[in-house]
């Protein structure tokens, strides 16, 4: 009997140890170089262990997974289970995906690194190739250390400093953080802020999302629901990440807010499965997750060395090009040209190109458009100038060459871009003469009568009834003041001082703001406010120079400060208009019209 037990348990064991064996884990990418545009396929196939396992991916910082596929098949008892990331570029680099890892029936198993070439474009000739690493159960296996990887300079400072305080979390269910790539931006240089909201629990529902708020700052949305893990001190934390463009609008001190997520968690108490049986909800009580507040220190660039054609732009990799919609016409005909500036930034912000006179031509005023797209690495910006040029006499002439300057953060330098000259040939006019000689013999270039336009005036009597306002007409001219007064002296008390015409903007502005249903419709009423009160014309105006204005005119500086809130908000609106709930229109009604209101009270014509 004892012998047979033995037996038996010898068996299990045997078996136990040949299920063991004919356990793996590969991992394989479809392309081990790619471009920043490009994006990459992870799959980890796993055979032989149960359908519910699942691999541990190491921390990916130079990329996000954006969507994952899992399949499962089981062919003669044989159980295989396949996980498809995929996964998109952050930045150039050579990445590395590190070990991953898989713990079944007590062992790990653990694949080796897979290096990665991110391009930002393809070089010419390059494969792109692929690899498959095959898991090993020596337990440990190496993985991604971002940190180190940041040291050795793969890592951009803000990915960086994301996960150093992610790693100041650790031990933490839920966490938020807020991280950027630089604390001491120059006026206009873009700055990256990442935020990231860890879970490593469950939660009930989608929690909802308040992004930050900034003072001082333009900002302008990148990302949203970017997904990634993270693991941290031994724990694989799952992220939600958003992405923000900022600009410094003066010199000073910018402020930015805590993100907040408010969620419920969900439990791991022993009697959720029997409250969730029965259909209770198991659940903790609600929290509220914050990021921590950032603040940077915001510098003016030098004035030494500035040129005259520096309009405000900082970053690099600037380029500038112009271009006529014509080079050859006659006398008295239009040309269209065009000045296009290109480069990573922001540069709504900018003021616009001044151009110098031109010899043979009358040049009409600038109009200016600009365009800001997400790109691979902040914010790709368009800039574009348009003006009408009109010839005033034939022959050849040249448009000169057009200088636009930029403040490099890299080297500390102002750097200069000009454009090729362009030679415009002008003809004499070939178009007939329509005008009207008034001294010619000929009727037909003179006047001609067209008929007879002279009508005489009736002399009859008026026999009707003359009205009460001719009789009112024959009193005596206290009569007038007596009934005039009272609603003179009722305006001066309802206007508060002001004239009529002081107050009208601000009455317009006060009805239209209660029938705005988007933000863009609440910053045409301030531009329309600001227009017919101060004279200020927003249009591509820095936000400096119309707060210059407004302080010149006597408004005091915390209302300035609440306007350059206000406008921040509104003016990424009008790059992306969309309707509000109800609720937020009024709340957003109530307070423009109570700072248009301090604006008009404070402010000076």
């Amino acid at each position: 009997m004892n012998i047979r037990k033995i037996l038996l348990i010898g068996a299990c064991l045997l078996a136990s140890l040949a299920a063991q064996a004919q356990v793996s884990m590969t991992a394989r990418v479809d392309k081990t170089n790619l471009a920043l545009d490009d994006e990459l396929t992870l799959t980890v196939e796993i055979t032989g262990a149960s359908s519910n396992v699942q691999p541990q991916l190491p921390s990916l910082p130079a990329f996000n997974v954006y969507s994952r596929e899992v399949s499962a098949m089981n062919i003669n008892g044989k159980s295989s289970t396949t996980y498809r990331y995929i996964m998109l570029p952050r930045f150039p680099t050579q990445a590395e995906i590190g070990a991953i890892r898989l713990t079944y029936n007590g062992r790990v198993y653990s694949t080796q690194p897979i290096k990665i070439n991110i391009y930002r474009r393809m070089p010419a000739g390059k494969s792109a190739g692929g690899s498959v690493q095959q898991a090993s159960a020596a337990g440990s296996g190496s993985n991604y250390d971002s940190a180190s990887s940041a040291a050795a300079g793969n890592v951009p400072a803000g990915l960086a400093a994301a996960d150093a305080l992610a790693a100041q979390n650790k031990n933490k269910g839920f966490f938020m953080t807020a991280s950027v790539n630089n604390k001491t931006p120059y006026v206009n240089e873009q700055v990256e802020l990442i935020v990231r909201f860890y879970y490593s629990r469950s939660f009930i529902g989608q929690p909802p999302y308040t992004p930050p708020t900034v003072t001082n700052i333009f900002m302008e949305q990148l990302s949203q629901n970017t997904e990634g893990t993270q693991n941290i001190n031994g724990t694989l934390y799952r992220y939600i990440e958003q992405r923000y463009a900022l600009s410094g609008v003066q010199a000073g001190k910018a402020e930015i807010s805590p993100a907040m997520v408010r969620l419920q968690p969900g439990t791991n108490d022993v009697f959720s499965a029997f409250d969730r049986l029965f259909g209770g909800l198991a659940s903790e009580p609600e929290q509220l997750i914050k990021s921590n507040p950032v603040t940077l220190n915001i510098q003016a660039t030098p004035t030494a060395g500035r040129p005259a054609s520096f309009y405000g732009a900082v970053g690099t990799r600037f380029t500038l090009q112009a271009k006529a919609d014509r080079t050859r016409v006659e006398a008295g005909e239009s040309i269209n040209l065009t000045v296009t500036v290109k480069g990573a930034g922001n540069l709504k912000p900018t003021a616009d190109l001044k151009l110098p006179p031109i010899n043979g031509f009358r040049v009409y005023d600038v109009a200016s458009d600009s365009v800001t797209l997400p790109a691979a690495q902040g914010t790709q910006s368009t800039k574009t100038f348009k003006t009408v040029l009109v010839p005033t006499a034939s022959g050849t002439y040249t448009i000169p060459a057009l200088a636009w300057s930029y403040f490099n953060p890299r080297t500390k330098q102002y750097e200069t871009l000009r454009t090729q000259p362009i030679e415009i040939e002008v003809t004499p006019s070939t178009k007939a003469d329509n005008t009207v000689s008034f001294t010619g013999a000929n009727p037909s270039n003179g006047f001609r009568r067209l008929g007879q336009d002279i009508r005489y005036i009736k002399t009859n009597d008026y026999a009707g009834n003359i009205g009460w306002l001719v009789n009112l007409g024959a009193l005596h001219i206290l009569g007038w003041i007596l009934i005039l007064l009272p609603i003179a002296c009722g305006l001066v008390v309802w206007l508060g001082g002001n004239s009529l015409r002081a107050k009208r903007p601000l009455l317009l502005a006060l009805a239209e703001l209660k029938k705005a249903t988007s933000e863009a419709q609440a910053a045409q009423t301030i531009d329309d406010f600001l227009l017919g009160r101060f004279h200020i014309n927003m249009g591509s105006r820095q936000l400096r120079g119309v707060l210059e204005d407004l302080k010149q005119k006597g408004v005091k500086p915390a209302t300035l400060q609440e306007f350059a809130s206000l406008w921040q908000r509104l003016d990424a609106a009008r790059f992306a208009p969309q309707n509000m709930a109800q609720k937020d229109a009024l709340v957003l009604a109530q307070q423009a019209a109570a700072l248009l209101k301090r604006l008009d009270s404070e402010g000076r014509v």
